[in-house]
């Protein structure tokens, strides 16, 4: 047995997908998502994400997120929209322009929270596209684009929740950002955590396995697009923050990691202001996809704590 060659980042992968879901939601899928997308990889994948968006540092950088539903989420899903923050933060100090285009029912709440943390070089933009055309036109102009827990179509174009129910609510152009980027040459990632979302195309067959038990869904239950570096994540708020972790890992910038203070705040504010926890049927759930806002927290420190300890100086690995 070999030591690790980069600890921190196989830390920083191994806390992204770390289980800790409700019965409400489907559990022991992860450690096979992440295998799957780990196949024929030597290095940790927050390693190989964080290092592909420094070498297009500071290039405009496009991030896609939110979910709405008229039933469970009418103003939109905690999940997506902080952690899509927390990777404009860093990507910003790093830069870059960063824009997100979320949902017209999201916005409000993002918003509240993008001005009470005084993001700088970060902008938000209602998805208002009218049709496929206009909608590569805007994602051309970037040179990363992001889908951060955006659901995507699945082989026959259908998009839906974990328990397979039909939505028609949100972006319908979502995969079409990707699809273009891809064509021009940008490079496109993705963070997801069922299987619904855009970034699951290349690990979706397969997956197939891994579908949420009783769950049939005409197409497939697997997202179609695929992406050229994605981070299968037990929640894709908490693989936004390891993606911020090995930014700051690679960059040697601290300040890129998000501390736990800060997605308590942010999370919170996000809650108070109209979006609602998925994993749990409780629209009033302090939380992020059923887990309680102090583990939430919590989780949000131990990945800071592993970019402390690797900007300590270099590990003293095993021979």
């Amino acid at each position: 047995m070999k030591p690790e060659a980069l600890p921190a980042f196989e830390s920083l992968d191994r806390l992204a997908t770390v289980e800790m879901r409700p019965p409400t939601s489907p559990s022991g899928i992860m450690s096979g998502f992440y295998a799957l997308a780990r196949e024929g990889r030597e290095r940790p994948l927050t390693h190989d994400v964080a290092a592909a968006l420094l070498e297009r540092q500071a290039e405009p950088v496009l991030i896609v997120t939110g979910l709405v539903d008229s039933a469970r989420f009418p103003q939109g899903e905690v999940d997506g929209p902080i952690g899509s923050l927390a990777l404009a933060r860093a990507l910003a100090l790093l830069g870059s322009e960063v824009t997100i285009v979320i949902d017209a029912e999201a916005l409000g709440p993002v918003a509240r929270i993008a001005e009470h943390a005084a993001l700088e070089r970060v902008t938000l933009r209602e998805a208002d596209f009218t049709g496929d055309a206009a909608a590569r036109a805007f994602a051309e102009t970037f040179g990363v684009v992001i889908g951060v827990e955006k659901l995507g179509r699945n082989a026959i174009g259908g998009r839906h929740l974990v328990w397979g129910t039909p939505v028609e609510a949100g972006d319908p152009y979502a995969d079409e950002y990707f699809r273009a980027a891809q064509a021009a040459g940008a490079l496109t990632v993705a963070v997801g955590d069922n299987g619904n979302e855009i970034g699951f195309g290349g690990i979706r067959e397969a997956a197939e396995s891994l579908t949420p038990a009783g769950v049939t869904v005409a197409g497939g239950f697997f997202a179609a697009t695929g992406v050229d570096q994605f981070l299968p994540a037990a929640v894709s708020n908490l693989g936004c923050y390891a993606i911020a972790a090995a930014l700051a890992v690679l960059s040697r910038r601290a300040e890129l990691a998000m501390s736990g203070e800060q997605v308590r705040e942010w999370t919170g504010l996000g809650l108070a202001s109209g979006l609602r926890s998925g994993g749990v049927d409780d629209p009033g759930f302090v939380g992020d996809d059923g887990i309680p806002l102090r583990y939430v927290a919590a989780h949000a420190e131990l990945l800071a704590g592993v970019v402390h300890q690797s900007l300590l100086g270099e590990p003293w690995n095993a021979h």
